[in-house]
C-alpha cells in the first residue's frame, strides 16, 4: 500500500535478459534473471516495478506471482490489455493476486500490441469505449456488495457478485494515452496518468487537458501523473553523452529538448543524459509540473538498476521533496 503523499519511482521487469540495443536473448523466459532484477530492483529502493504486455510475452500475472514470492515490498505494476477477458474473470484474477502478493498489485492499462493475433479484432476507434465499460465492471466487481448488472455495448453482465475483493480494496489504476479519448477514459477511471517522456511545455499540456478532463468527470484531485523516462549517467557530462552516443550509432538522429531531454533511439525512448545531479534536476522540474511517479528505466535492466539504485535514486530522493510528510497519515 503506497501513500498518495510520496513521490513514486517505478522500474521495468523484463520476463528474460536483455540489453539494448542488442536483440534479447533466445529464450522468452528466464526465471534467474527476473528474480535479479526484481530484487535489483527492491534493493534500489524502487517502489514499483512495471510487468509489460506484448503478445508474445510470458502471462504477466504469473510473472507477478513469481516476483512476489522473490521480493518482500516491490510493489507491482502489471500490464494488462482489455479484451481478451471477461472484465469479470480479470477482476477475480487480480483480486486472487492480491491476496497472494500482500496487497501489491496494480493495473496498467495498455492497448498496443497486435491484438488481432490473439482474436480480437475490435475497431481502433471502438477501443477507449470498450476499455471504459471493461474498467466499470472492474471497479463494480470489486466493490459491489449486492448482485449487479450491466448493460452495455460491449459488455453484459448478469447478477455477477464476487466475494472475493483485491486485500486493498481495489487495485490502483494506471492509464495512458495521448489522444484526446484517451485522456477522457483517464479521467473517469485512473488513479495514475502515465506519459510518455516530453518536453516540459509538452507534459504541462498534457497535465492541464486531463486535470480539466477529470474535473469535468466530477474526479477533481484524483488523478495523479506519471512520466515514463530513460536515462543514461555518467561520471560526468562528457561520459554520459559519450554512452549516449554509442546507442546514437543505431539511430538515424535525435534532438535535445530543455536542458538534457535527448530523442535520439526510436520508440519510447526520451532520454534524460547527464550526471546524477542533472537528471535529479530535470526528475525535479518535471515534479513542479505536477509529476509524482516516474517509470525509469535505462537500456541494460540488471545494471542499470543496480547503478540507479546506486547513484540515481537517492539523489531524486534529495531533490524532489515530498508535497505532505508521510508521518502526517495515522495509520489504518
Amino acid at each position: 500500500m503506497f501513500s498518495a503523499s510520496r513521490v513514486e519511482f517505478i522500474g521495468v521487469l523484463p520476463a528474460w535478459e536483455t540489453r539494448e540495443p542488442l536483440p534479447p536473448g533466445a529464450v522468452p523466459l528466464d526465471k534467474a534473471y527476473l528474480g535479479a532484477c526484481a530484487r535489483a530492483l527492491e534493493h534500489g529502493g524502487f517502489d514499483r516495478a512495471l510487468i509489460g504486455w506484448h503478445g508474445a510475452a510470458p502471462d504477466g500475472l504469473q510473472v507477478a506471482a513469481h516476483v512476489a514470492q522473490q521480493t518482500r515490498r516491490l510493489g507491482l505494476l502489471v500490464a494488462h490489455r482489455p479484451g481478451l477477458l471477461a472484465p469479470t474473470e480479470a477482476a477475480r484474477q487480480f483480486a486472487t493476486l492480491d491476496h497472494f502478493c500482500d496487497g501489491r498489485l496494480a493495473l496498467r492499462l495498455v492497448d498496443d500490441g497486435e491484438p488481432q493475433r490473439d482474436g480480437d479484432f475490435l475497431e481502433r476507434g471502438e477501443w477507449h469505449a470498450r476499455s471504459d465499460e471493461y474498467l466499470e465492471v472492474l471497479a463494480r466487481a470489486w466493490s459491489s456488495a449486492r448482485p449487479f448488472d450491466f448493460d452495455g455495448r460491449h459488455y453484459r453482465v448478469k447478477g455477477h457478485l464476487a466475494p472475493l475483493r483485491p486485500l486493498q480494496g481495489r487495485l490502483p489504476i494506471h492509464c495512458g494515452g495521448a489522444s484526446p479519448a484517451a485522456a477522457r477514459l483517464a479521467a473517469r477511471h485512473a488513479d495514475c496518468y502515465l506519459m510518455a517522456g516530453e518536453p516540459l511545455a509538452s507534459v504541462a499540456v498534457r497535465i492541464g487537458t486531463v486535470r480539466a478532463a477529470a474535473a469535468r468527470a466530477g474526479r477533481a484531485g484524483a488523478v495523479r501523473f506519471g512520466l515514463s523516462l530513460r536515462v543514461i549517467l555518467g561520471a560526468s557530462e562528457a561520459e554520459a553523452w559519450t554512452r549516449a552516443e554509442r546507442l546514437l550509432a543505431f539511430a538515424s538522429r535525435g534532438q535535445v529538448f530543455d536542458d538534457c531531454l535527448w530523442s535520439g533511439l526510436d520508440g519510447d525512448s526520451a532520454t534524460l543524459v547527464g550526471t546524477p545531479e542533472q537528471v535529479g534536476e530535470a526528475f525535479a522540474a518535471y515534479h513542479r509540473l505536477g509529476v509524482e511517479s516516474f517509470l525509469v528505466r535505462g537500456f541494460d535492466p540488471l545494471g542499470d538498476a543496480l547503478e540507479f539504485g546506486r547513484t540515481l535514486l537517492p539523489r531524486l530522493r534529495e531533490q524532489i521533496p515530498l508535497r505532505i510528510p508521510v508521518e502526517a497519515f495515522a495509520p489504518f
